[in-house]
């Protein structure tokens, strides 16, 4: 069975991603960029399925986030709940705000419904900002415990170390962008295309269009949620910056950057968006800049993004090759 661009990416991601360890064991700044970069990956990717499967854009998707971190952050700290629980707990809530704000949002249409999310992102933001006894207020809640680790025989996992939290971060990622795959290959997610394409035409077809918004409007809040939680699980601190309005236009950034509705899209534009400019910090007056012009060039001459340029390459040489073939 010959495979497909899409599936051989993702194969060498994901091996790459899972030898990173060894390959940057002794380069810890690296592991710490990458731990960085997937825990915008999982945001990035729920916000896949609104954007790039559903053609819905929302400006304050990292208030959601900020609501599976804080959920996370508190059940851990204050109360000593495991890190499972406490994350499950944190996607739930986040997916709970996002229903609660969905069912009313989703039935207004293109910018309407993307000032009514700016300004849901903005409420959060202020909340989290506001509410000290809850959430630290300005200074946020500092001292986050990192996950308890097990032991398998003789075989022992932990995730205090660098190391170990990167592969609980890489496992997580890898669960999550299993989900997105599911979704997207099934009946459900070929509806979601449909529903992207022509909302009139997918409702003349038998489509619930407003009950698949709102379930990949909730889904998509909820793996925010998570991304959340493993973001400030990894930082120890949970602070209203990391969910401000900046952070949610970045994440649009990196969806635009990566590839909107390409599977590894999300991951791509994280890891380029995250990785770029740290490793440009030897020119720290100009890094902006170049990150900048970076940007402009993909926009003008790849607007579907890294993957989207990448497939376009792929197929002109694949139909060079096969006009070869037949010539001769």
């Amino acid at each position: 069975m010959k495979l497909s661009l899409s599936a051989i990416a993702g194969l060498a991601l994901f091996v790459l991603g899972a030898l990173a360890p060894l390959i940057f064991g002794s380069q810890p700044y690296i592991l710490y960029v990458l731990t960085l970069a997937l825990c915008y990956a999982i945001p990035a990717i729920g916000m896949n399925l609104l954007y790039g499967y559903t053609g819905l854009v929302s400006l304050g998707h990292m208030g959601f986030a900020g609501v599976g971190a804080y959920t996370t952050a508190v059940l851990m700290k204050d109360f000593g709940v495991p890190f499972v629980p406490s994350l499950l707990a944190g996607a739930g809530a986040a997916g709970l705000i996002g229903l609660v704000v969905g069912i009313p949002c989703l039935r207004l249409r293109s910018h309407f419904f993307i000032v009514v999310t700016l300004a849901v992102g903005m409420i959060m933001y202020t909340l989290f900002n506001n509410l000290d006894a809850l959430t630290g207020g300005a200074e946020g809640l500092p001292g986050i415990p990192r996950p308890e680790g097990f032991a398998i025989g003789a075989f022992e996992v932990e995730f205090r170390s660098l190391t170990g939290f990167y592969l609980l971060v890489f496992t997580v990622t890898a669960l999550v962008f299993l989900l997105q795959y599911v979704l997207v290959r099934s009946d459900f997610g070929r509806s979601l295309s449909s529903v992207r394409q022509d909302e009139s035409l997918a409702a003349a077809r038998g489509v619930n269009v407003f009950a698949h918004k709102l379930f990949a409007f909730v889904l998509s809040a909820a793996i925010a949620g998570v991304g959340g939680a493993m973001k400030v699980l990894f930082l120890r601190a949970a602070a209203p910056l990391s969910f401000e309005l900046q952070e949610s236009i970045n994440l649009i950034m990196m969806l635009i950057l990566g590839g909107a509705g390409y599977l590894i899209g999300p991951i791509i534009g994280a890891i380029t968006f995250v990785a770029l400019p740290e490793f440009l910090r030897v020119a720290s007056e100009l890094r902006l800049i170049f990150f900048g012009f970076v940007l402009l060039l993909l926009a003008r001459f790849a607007p579907r993004g890294i993957c989207g340029l990448t497939e376009a390459a792929y197929t002109k040489l694949s139909n060079r090759e096969k006009a070869v073939v037949a010539h001769t």
